[in-house]
């Protein structure tokens, strides 16, 4: 006889239950709302049977949530944001809830491993707006570039394109085989295939900075006298 059939199990696991007033201690479900509850043991004794455990070493986990806790299904808690991807177009499939993806957003799980999943799916298993800040603050750095990109303040003075951005002056030079970008003077050591790459990646180092420090580390006057 198994001895989760037993006499003692029962009374033991009734215990727990009321304990925890017949709620999953995870999801805050209960037995009213149609859930199936068992007792998780935190910890196991070797050779002790399974009501033989002090009650702090047990809880009470619904179905779902004891079968996320063993490794059956993914959990629904315990998720730690990794980093955002955009994929382009919906080319991607959430893990968790099988929709059609743009931006992917990787997590991790001690337990389960690292999956990709979408924007609200990431929020709620991590408990938090990670995903929905990463994703706002990506947009929002997308359309700036799309406006400096075709902004009307850039000039064309016979094949080179200039405008002024964050008090720093950028030319970009047509050329036989790509695209020169110089900036503050100092010329990119690559040629850029399009021309909206090579604003594209003056906008990305003055965005983010990079120019800036390069300026302040090799002392070079910001913004140029």
């Amino acid at each position: 006889m198994s001895n989760y059939h037993k006499t003692e199990w029962k009374e033991f696991r009734e215990n727990i239950l009321e304990g925890d007033n017949y709620t999953c201690v995870r999801c805050g479900r209960s037995r009213e709302d149609g859930v199936i509850l068992q007792v998780h043991h935190l910890i196991y004794h070797k050779g002790r049977k399974p009501w033989q455990y002090a009650t702090e070493e047990c809880e009470t986990l619904c179905k779902g949530c004891h079968g996320a806790e063993h490794g059956y299904v993914i959990p629904k808690f315990g998720w730690e944001f990794i980093e955002m991807e955009d994929l382009g177009d919906l080319i991607g499939e959430c893990e968790f809830c099988n929709n059609p993806l743009r931006y992917s957003f990787a997590i991790f799980h001690e337990n389960w491993g690292t999956i990709n999943v979408g924007t609200g799916c990431c929020d709620n298993l991590t408990d938090s707006d990670l995903a929905s800040n990463e994703k706002e603050s990506f947009l929002r750095y997308s359309k700036r570039k799309s406006n400096f990109i075709t902004s009307k303040r850039w000039k064309n003075d016979f094949g080179t394109h200039i405008v002024k951005q964050a008090l720093f002056e950028i030319r970009i030079k047509e050329k036989e085989n790509g695209f020169e970008l110089k900036i503050h003077n100092m010329t990119s050591k690559r040629l850029y295939n399009s021309l909206a790459e090579a604003k594209g990646k003056a906008f990305d180092i003055i965005e983010n900075g990079e120019l800036i420090e390069y300026c302040i580390k090799h002392n070079l006057k910001y913004p140029k006298k």
